[in-house]
């Protein structure tokens, strides 16, 4: 199968398999310092692939049925991932993790849907904002965590004279890019439900 498959999609695929990956390191006792990096480093590796495998698709225009379902999934498995695990380690919120779970899933079931009827919702000005957000803001919440683990979200605001200047930034721009990112993914998700009702028959 790998042989058949061009390099974006096996790009596509690669982000998938490491995924799993990250979430083992992850879920590693931190005490060990060494596993936080190593997420670190797969899920770097996995964003860059995103990137690379769109990039590549668009330039020499290999565009497959495969890329455009196992794309949009591999990227909502990598995102969600990092979300749900910095949840459950105390650095982000819930509430914002189940607003970007729920967005993506729900804007994926529209993309189907509008498939099936001929209609293609291509990503928005707010949903690519969305993405680079998020893709910049999990790394920023991994170092959060090697290097201040008992601070989460928005921490500075009651804890800037406890922390290192460089842990400050961390904290400081780990909230800005998640607050950044969960606005536009609330924005986006209005403005796919708005493209939706205009433009696809949803009664057939």
């Amino acid at each position: 199968m790998l042989k058949k498959m061009n390099l974006p999609n096996k790009l596509t695929l690669l982000r998938i398999l490491l995924v799993p990956l990250f979430v083992v390191f992850m879920c590693l006792p931190q005490e060990w310092i060494w596993p936080i990096y190593t997420a670190l480093a797969i899920y770097i590796v996995a964003a860059l692939t995103d990137f690379l495998d769109g990039y590549i698709s668009r330039k020499k225009g290999l565009v497959t049925t495969f890329g455009k379902i196992m794309d949009p999934l591999a990227d909502k498995l990598l995102v969600s991932s990092g979300f749900i695990m910095l949840t459950a380690l105390g650095i982000i919120p819930g509430w914002m993790t189940v607003i970007i779970i729920f967005r993506d899933f729900f804007v994926n079931a529209l993309r189907m849907f509008g498939a099936d009827n001929q209609k293609e919702l291509s990503a928005s000005l707010s949903g690519k904002i969305k993405t680079l957000f998020q893709l910049v803001g999990i790394p920023l919440g991994i170092l959060n965590v090697a290097f201040i683990p008992e601070y989460g979200y928005a921490a500075f605001i009651e804890s800037a004279s406890k922390m290192a200047m460089f842990e400050l930034m961390i904290n400081v721009f780990m909230t800005v890019t998640i607050t950044v990112a969960v606005i536009a993914t609330v924005v986006s998700f209005f403005v796919y439900l708005k493209r939706f009702k205009n433009d696809i028959n949803y009664e057939e």
